[in-house]
């Protein structure tokens, strides 16, 4: 298995009806051909998702302790930058995902 990490990403989810905004700039994510794991730390302590691919090219996600899918796409023309939805108990939001350091933190 040739299965790549991305030690440092940054993840923001958009506010819902039942929660607020997030940026996460410390999360963990694993690829490769067969698979995703995504790791991040919200308000309620840590979220993993793992998933799939879609011969569409994106990725379907289901969290392994709440009951959340989520799908994510590559964006633009960089693989290293994903968009999609996280759908919570019926409410759709917005997420972005960016492997590798967010460009306006302070490790770049």
């Amino acid at each position: 298995m040739n299965r790549v990490h991305h030690p440092v990403c940054c993840i923001e989810v958009e506010a819902g009806s039942a929660r607020e905004a997030l940026r996460c700039d410390d999360a963990e994510i694993w690829i490769d051909a067969d698979s995703i794991l995504i790791s991040y730390f919200d308000d309620e302590g840590m979220v993993v998702l793992e998933g799939r691919p879609e011969p569409s090219g994106g990725w379907q996600l289901v969290a392994r302790s709440r009951p959340w899918r989520a799908f994510l796409r590559p964006i633009g023309d960089s693989p290293d930058n994903l968009a999609g939805e996280i759908d919570e108990q019926g409410e759709s939001v917005s997420w972005r995902v960016r492997l590798g350091p967010d460009p306006g933190s302070a490790e770049n």
